[in-house]
């Protein structure tokens, strides 16, 4: 049997976790001499540390929460705190003998490194449906026709357009040439360099559609998807505590990405899919304690008209909204059209982890990126879609509120968000298709000005 891909958690208390990390992340040759030093320690045969990857510090064990002490040692009021890590997660391939030797130890915990899926709305063979934005889709509409869908214009006449709000892109890459990408995950003998993607990536269809809401917003660039594992993933969630301690930057993180199945529980218990104690998850909810704002799309597994991709055990309501893009913590976002239709493919709840998810709906559908006279060009077929695109689009707006109100936590936004969402739903209140509501940045705005929270 072929070696397989899985994350290897090792008890490693690290007093000076960040530097550790910063130090491997700059260096292939430290990143591979931390990873043999901790493979050493419990028998390195049959394991082989996987290129690319840099050990990762976790700050809280499984079944435990964030603790308040880490919140404010990794402030960026205090950039010199050394908050303690208290183990490092190392991607590996491991042979099966070995495998089953190490589940046997106590001092160690395997974990699945899952491979992880763009979220983009490629749809085959579906059918219009009951009012459902299926194929034939409706006409894509152009930015300023969702400008005035989502009301920005009550927060950039107050001078609010997301300035001096950083969103970090985690994703495969953005094109620095057409989008402003002001760094990210930069390491010296990568592949894949912050801002030297295609206009044609993925990333940078995340890029331009944040910038609907936020045009003076600025990125980072994540490309974890060069690594395209649930091991990557949290490597660039970790890239992000280590820049957020430095300088409180990105505030807002976009996730348009996930997984588009639902494993047996049965046979795969620690699956992303199925357990909440799962290195990701937890990196993730590090990040959110930390002060960033999370957003994750819910999927494109709706059981009307899902994506090609998806699974069959994960298609429709209950089982399409899943792993990261399920907690509680993130702001988890569906997709409608112009006409504030839901989108077929839009995953529907309840969620696997949190039931109440998606959180709200936004817009997709639309020439962002792609399309005549976009960046990434293209004939009228060719738009920004997805939950993949309704996500950064949130993102954007959370961004613009962010430069009115410096210094809100993700809570607060999250709030303010669900708060003033535009119910859509056949029902009053939350619903699984809609979430809370259309998103709607007026009436944000207006929710938190209401709060007295003060202007930036």
């Amino acid at each position: 049997m072929p070696a397989r891909h899985v994350l290897i958690e090792i008890e490693d208390r690290n007093d000076d976790a960040l530097a550790s990390f910063n130090a491997a992340s700059q260096s292939s040759a430290e990143a591979e001499s931390q990873a043999a030093r901790l493979l050493a320690d419990i028998g390195g045969a049959g394991i082989e540390f996987e290129e690319g990857f840099v050990p990762v510090p976790m700050f809280s064990h499984p079944g435990s929460v964030v603790e308040d002490d880490f919140t404010a040692s990794i402030s960026p009021a205090n950039p010199v705190s050394r908050p303690s890590s208290k183990t490092v997660v190392l991607p590996a391939e491991v042979t099966r003998e070995r495998l089953e030797d190490l589940q046997s130890r106590s001092d160690v915990t395997v974990w699945p490194n899952s491979t992880l899926t763009l979220y983009d709305g490629a749809i085959d063979d579906a059918r219009s449906s009951g009012g459902l934005d299926c194929r034939p889709f409706r006409d894509a509409v152009e930015i300023d026709v969702i400008r005035h869908m989502l009301a920005v214009d009550a927060l950039w006449e107050a001078g609010f357009r997301g300035q001096n709000v950083v969103v970090g892109i985690i994703d495969e890459g953005v094109s620095g040439a057409h989008y402003p990408v002001i760094g990210g995950f930069a390491r010296p003998d990568a592949a894949l360099q912050p801002g030297a993607a295609s206009v044609q990536s993925h990333g940078s269809m995340c890029a331009a559609d944040v910038l609907v809401a936020a045009p003076a917003a600025r990125l980072y660039d994540y490309p974890f998807l060069g690594v395209p594992r649930s091991g990557g993933a949290i490597q660039m969630f970790q890239a992000v505590l280590d820049q957020w301690n430095t300088d409180g930057t990105p505030q807002i993180t976009n996730n348009s990405y996930g997984f588009v199945g639902v494993p047996d529980p049965a046979s795969f218990p620690n699956h992303e899919v199925n357990d909440i104690n799962h290195p990701v998850h937890r990196k993730v909810r590090e990040v959110v304690a930390a002060g960033v704002t999370c957003f994750f799309a819910a999927g494109n597994c709706g059981s009307n008209c899902p994506s090609g991709a998806c699974h069959s055990s994960g298609i429709g309501p209950g089982v399409s909204i899943h792993a990261s893009n399920s907690l509680a913590e993130v702001i988890t976002v569906a997709a409608n059209n112009a006409r504030h239709e839901r989108i077929g493919y839009s995953s529907q709840g309840p969620g696997m982890f949190e039931p109440q998810k998606p959180d709200i709906s936004s817009y997709s559908h639309f020439f962002g990126n792609s399309g005549p006279g976009r960046p990434a060009g293209g004939d009228a077929s060719k738009f920004d879609n997805g939950t993949s695109a309704s996500t950064p689009v949130a993102a954007g707006v959370a961004a613009a509120l962010l430069s009115g109100r410096a210094g809100l936590t993700p809570a607060e936004i999250k709030d303010a968000l669900i708060a003033s969402a535009t119910d859509v739903g056949r029902t009053v209140g939350w619903d699984p298709e809609h979430g809370h509501g259309v998103i709607n940045a007026a009436a944000a705005w207006a929710h938190l000005h209401r709060g007295g929270l003060p202007v930036a």
